[in-house]
């Protein structure tokens, strides 16, 4: 290497000499290079890439989180330089000095490699489906066809950026509500867990009765205090045996079931359904994918398995010679004027644009959704957290007060 390290290692190429432009573009001196034999090669590419795509899984979904623009970044950096008529390999090679994403960047690098040896982008692509889904892909592999990768890449970055900022919309909306619940929670553990116990010892020197509310909050006490790990037990076991369950068929059918009647979220989630279901197939037709294969593709982006089957038996509609419009309103996962728009896009051969029309409509619909979500959320959590605090005070100055009745 350039700071005089050695280096031993295999590299996949089609001749020594491509090899040997490989190991040198990598900084690399050769000091001794010469051919595997073919069984063990085999073997051991066998092995490496298993091993590489087991780690590529683990470490990716870990630095991912760091990084959730990567893909969208990517997409659109590529899209305009092929814009700009730069060739593929020269484009992937600049974007990836870029990357800061370690596990990203090795996948990219990999990518490059594969259209090197003449592989087509979506097969490189293919090769890393745990980082770029079916619909990226499939909409490349049209790209490709058509020849117009880089509106294909264009319109994923809209989209994997559209997906981004919505994701971080509902988050940001979701923060404020669940750290006022882990401040309840706190709150109440520390009251239970510190002052209770010590106002029980105190209640229990002077040999008075207690009020009925203060008992009932000095027995919570106690058993919080003396059973605390049975209490950590049964909360991970809880969430051992709901995480198993909700992998049952039974068990997603049920939690998707209950997303959609849930008081307050489920209106958000239909829509973010809609939103999802809409846009995402809009932007496959608008890049002529098949129509039955788009169906495909949006049936298992939506994650939610009864919405999945109603897709499912409109996309076998559409197979059998309905339109799209007439299949959907049979399902009647869409609201009507929805079915309308879509029967008025195809009416006039649009319905790509009508659907995408549709999916910026409910991006607004969401948003708004989110800020009244909130707003009504808020107060709820504040009162519940202000009446039981308040149960709490309330059950502690009851015997207090009796004594001064006493003693007055």
């Amino acid at each position: 290497t350039n700071k005089g390290e050695s280096v031993a290692d295999i590299i996949d190429a089609p001749s020594e000499v491509i090899a040997r432009q490989r190991l040198r573009a990598n900084g690399l001196y050769i000091v001794k290079i010469s051919k595997q034999d073919s069984e063990i090669a085999a073997t051991h590419e066998i092995s490496t890439n298993i091993f590489n795509t087991i780690i590529d899984r683990i470490s990716y979904y870990i630095s991912l989180q760091l990084s959730a623009k990567e893909i969208s970044t990517f997409s659109r950096q590529l899209s305009t330089m092929l814009k700009a008529c730069m060739p593929l390999l020269t484009s992937i090679s600049t974007i990836i000095d870029q990357i800061e994403n370690p596990i990203f960047k090795r996948a990219i690098i990999d990518i490059k490699t594969k259209v090197e040896e003449g592989s087509s982008l979506s097969n490189a692509l293919e090769r890393h489906h745990y980082i770029f889904n079916e619909m990226y892909i499939n909409m490349i592999r049209v790209g490709e066809s058509l020849g117009s990768l880089d509106n294909a890449l264009e319109r994923l970055a809209d989209l994997e950026e559209k997906k981004n900022l919505l994701k971080s919309k509902v988050q940001s909306a979701l923060w404020y509500p669940a750290f006022m619940i882990m401040f309840a929670i706190a709150v109440v553990t520390f009251l239970m867990v510190s002052i209770i116990p010590s106002l029980g010892r105190m209640f229990a020197e002077l040999g008075k009765d207690l009020p009925i509310p203060t008992k009932i909050v000095m027995g919570i006490s106690n058993f919080i205090t003396s059973f605390w790990y049975v209490i950590i037990i049964i909360i991970i076991l809880g969430i051992y045996y709901f995480n198993r369950y909700k992998k049952t068929d039974e068990g997603r059918r049920k939690i998707d079931e209950l997303k959609l009647k849930l008081p307050v979220v489920s209106s958000l989630y239909k829509k973010i359904l809609i939103h999802r279901f809409t846009y995402n197939l809009g932007i496959l037709l608008s890049n002529r994918v098949d129509v039955i294969k788009s169906f495909e593709i949006v049936q298992r982006l939506m994650r939610n398995v009864l919405i999945e089957e109603n897709i499912k038996k409109a996309a076998k509609m559409v197979q059998e010679g309905s339109s799209i419009s007439n299949a959907l309103s049979k399902e009647r996962f869409l609201p009507q004027y929805i079915i309308g728009m879509i029967a008025a896009g195809e009416s006039s051969d649009t319905v790509d644009e009508m659907l995408l029309n549709i999916g910026k409509i409910y991006e607004n619909e969401i948003e708004l959704s989110i800020n009244s979500m909130t707003s009504l959320i808020e107060p709820i959590i504040i009162v519940c957290m202000g009446f039981v605090i308040g149960l709490i005070v309330i059950s502690v100055l009851l015997p207090i007060f009796e004594m001064n009745l006493i003693v007055k």
